[in-house]
């Protein structure tokens, strides 16, 4: 493998097929298992990741962009994960590209392939009953993982401190990087900082949190209406699961308030009078920049409450 010397020399070759596919047919070669005919890459992804046609998946942990900590998280989560009945991938080998070399060894790990397609590319065609029912099984799932016992060896513990160390950090930068992505008015960010609440009223009872519920990361068969597959678990905490919530409506969901509520109540999760508040803090304390595919224009709201009715509303 050439030297990847930089993060931005990564981040060109992150999700490419050309480089990558020689040492995905290494990995599976290290793993036992037979070579695929064909690699495709699915999409953009922060790791490199390469679906074999033979139904298993190799993802490749670098050491730009968090990727030992990454393969940590997921490797955590996987033990967690093992033997819930949740539809999760199975990982079936672990090992490095370059192992007891001076350089870094670029660790893998390979996984089953979950049926189905991405939520986004499934339900295009979709009618509003499918819609409701592929909500419905995501409520199954929020549910699920909040029933997951918190057995990690470190990040998936009930007594981490990380979900409430990641809430202070955001909260003390959010506010300047809302300034820059522009999705929201002038005057709300003015008063954003006194309008923010203290994260200790957001940590509530620890349970496993996936904080990255996008619609790439949700497998579904709209022609059955059954969610089929959840991955990617680098973004995950024991920490308040209505976190979780924040990519899955604004992302997933695409902001529809319906398909919110019918998700929450097949979850059996409270959503009264204080949720929109609530959960409009943990969508401005979140991790990634969650508005960029919300089809709203929220430009003119200029007030806070009514923000979070806007986008969170369900009363």
């Amino acid at each position: 493998m050439q030297a990847i010397q930089s993060p931005d020399e990564y981040a060109e070759l992150r999700n490419s097929l050309e480089f990558w596919e020689p040492h995905a047919r290494t990995a599976f070669d290290s793993a036992g298992l037979a070579q695929p005919e064909h690699f495709t890459v699915p999409g953009e992804s922060t790791n490199p990741v390469l679906v074999g046609d033979n139904g298993f998946v190799v993802k490749f942990y670098g050491e730009h962009w968090c990727g030992p900590d990454s393969l940590a998280t997921e490797t955590e989560a996987y033990q967690v994960l093992a033997g819930s009945g949740l539809p999760v991938p199975e990982p079936v080998a672990r090992g490095d590209l370059f192992p007891g070399g001076e350089h870094w060894p670029w660790p893998f790990l390979v996984c089953t392939v979950v049926p189905g397609r991405a939520w986004p590319e499934a339900i295009g065609k979709a009618d509003r009953t499918t819609e409701l029912a592929l909500a419905a099984h995501a409520g199954t799932l929020l549910r699920g993982l909040n029933d997951l016992p918190l057995t990690g060896n470190a990040l998936l513990r009930p007594d981490s401190p990380v979900f409430a160390e990641l809430l202070a950090e955001r909260r003390a930068v959010t506010v300047a990087e809302h300034r820059e992505w522009g999705y929201l008015a002038r005057e709300l960010l003015d008063s954003l900082e006194e309008q923010l609440p203290d994260v200790r009223e957001l940590l509530g009872a620890p349970a496993f949190v996936h904080g990255d519920l996008h619609g790439r990361n949700l497998f579904v068969d709209a022609e059955r209406a059954e969610l089929t597959g959840l991955v990617d678990f680098t973004d995950v905490y024991a920490g308040n699961p209505y976190y979780g919530l924040v990519q899955l409506h604004l992302n997933t969901f695409r902001a529809d308030r319906e398909l919110l509520a019918t998700a929450l109540d097949v979850a059996g999760w409270a959503h009264g009078p204080d949720f929109a508040r609530t959960m409009l803090g943990f969508t401005l304390l979140h991790d990634f920049d969650v508005f960029e595919e919300v089809p709203l224009d929220l430009t003119g709201i200029t007030d806070y409450a009514e923000l979070a009715e806007v986008l969170w509303g369900l009363e």
